[in-house]
């Protein structure tokens, strides 16, 4: 079997800018404008640098050298190593439907700081370089956040106006860039740096197996992305496909279905009809500490798929599972060869996955519906709750060591942080990757529909009236 590194850096896209800068036809036929002389563009220039232009693509080499960091498999390139998804958490960070993001202490659990800014529901909240945080919403934005002192308010960075469409998940990906999706059906790289628009990946909305079925039938929504290592990044959806994409030339690598759906479980009004049978939404995937080379995901289907990446492009099933009684809304590593998963069944339950059978652990009972889980210590989780609670639960005693109420509405997901690895320079790229192939003004045409499509919601509800 080829290694990753091998079979995936296969040299960055052809460029589709130039090396010089070309006016949009605006400014050509203005006779008021009077454009910057090359050598003076700095930015643009930058932007060269950075492989968003020039004559040649990037060779394999020149790509990878791209990915390099001080620090050899850093967080940033390899996030799925042992070590990083080992680690013991400093932060945990937890979003809800009350529009507040909110970090914890993961040692006594107490409110570290409020981040306050996004309009509607926040859906996704991911770890990034160094002391900042990315999250997505219902406000059709992405924002980037940076944590501070105890007490204090999380301080807004970048607001990135994405679409005119709910966003449902975030990921940061190396040079810079970070890939989102929502219920546009779309899965979109873009740059941190600019906030602009790199690559638009539209399989999930366009093509599939199934002839087509689930996207006809409407289906194509991102509700989960992971960050596999390096140049590769994995989307689930609700047309029931984990799709595999190489976030620098915008190719799609592979599709599979590896949730089929209830089937004739679905119950008698639904058998007979493929929608009801065979739909199966991809919710959450998760790292299993096998640098990307194995993953996990979860479905309303109640199954769980464990993923492996062959060849460095193709997607395989190693095992599949029924682990609940209803759909599984979280994933999370919790441990050495050990998975959480949340369902709606109101259970909590801990899965020994290397085992040829995956073997239960525990089942933990909630009084709500648990949205996300995460690891703490070798005994420990953490426990986002729809019931607007963190619970932490010691799962080989099997007793509560602290619950309490963390927000005003259900929590969407936790994520744990460990500062000895997120906070250190040596362990993140230095110089933004901006390869791309949608260009100006088309990499800013979904921010300028996002805004105004929040100006009338806006302008909706300040000027409501009673008919």
């Amino acid at each position: 079997m080829a290694t990753m590194e091998e079979s995936t850096f296969h040299g960055g896209p052809e460029p589709v800018n130039g090396l010089k800068r070309s006016l949009p036809d605006e400014d050509k036929f203005n006779p008021r404008f009077r454009p910057l002389p090359h050598d003076e563009d700095k930015a643009w220039h930058e932007l060269i640098r950075c492989g968003g232009a020039g004559e040649v693509a990037d060779s394999p080499e020149q790509q990878e050298a791209r990915y390099k960091t001080a620090m050899p498999l850093s967080p940033e390139t390899h996030p799925g190593l042992l070590e990083y998804c080992y680690a013991t958490p400093d932060v945990v960070v937890t979003c809800s439907l009350d529009y507040l993001i909110r970090t914890w202490d993961a040692k006594s659990f107490e409110m570290l700081q409020e981040f306050e800014g996004h309009l509607n529901f926040v859906n996704q909240v991911a770890r990034y370089r160094e002391d900042q945080i990315l999250s997505c919403s219902d406000d059709y934005t992405c924002r980037l956040w940076k944590m501070g002192e105890v007490g204090t308010t999380g301080e807004l960075l970048f607001t990135y106006w994405i679409n005119m469409y709910p966003m449902k998940a975030v990921c940061g990906l190396p040079g810079q860039r970070a890939a989102v999706g929502g219920l546009d059906k779309t899965v979109r790289i873009f740059s941190l740096v600019t906030g602009c628009t790199l690559f638009r990946m539209m399989g999930h909305k366009k093509e599939g197996p199934e002839r087509n079925f689930f996207q006809l039938e409407g289906c194509g929504s991102i509700w989960c992305l992971l960050h596999l290592r390096n140049n590769l990044l994995a989307s689930g959806s609700d047309d029931c496909t984990v799709r595999l994409w190489d976030i620098d030339r915008g190719n799609c690598l592979s599709v599979k279905i590896g949730h089929m759906g209830y089937g004739e479980d679905i119950g008698e009004p639904g058998v007979g009809w493929k929608l009801s049978e065979r739909f199966a939404t991809v919710t959450k995937m998760c790292h299993l500490g096998k640098d990307g080379l194995e993953f996990a995901s979860c479905s309303y289907d109640r199954t769980v798929v464990i993923w492996t990446v062959t060849n460095g492009s193709q997607l395989e099933v190693l095992k599949r599972f029924k682990a609940h009684e209803n759909g599984i809304l979280g994933l999370g590593y919790a441990g050495k060869e050990v998975i959480v998963t949340c369902s709606g069944d109101k259970t909590v339950k801990l899965w020994n996955w290397t085992l040829e059978e995956p073997t239960l652990l525990c089942e933990i009972p909630t009084r709500g519906i648990a949205s996300d889980a995460c690891m703490i210590d070798d005994d420990t989780i953490f426990i986002a709750g729809g019931d607007a609670t963190i619970r932490i639960y010691n799962w080989k005693e099997e007793r509560d060591v602290k619950q309490f109420y963390a927000h005003d509405m259900t929590l969407q997901c936790c994520v744990p942080i460990s500062r000895q690895d997120a906070w250190q320079e040596a362990n993140w790229t230095q110089v933004p990757i901006m390869y791309q192939n949608v260009t100006y003004p088309e990499n800013e045409e979904d921010s300028r529909a996002a805004l105004n499509q929040m100006r009338k919601v806006l302008y909706n509800a300040l000027n409501y009236s009673e008919i």
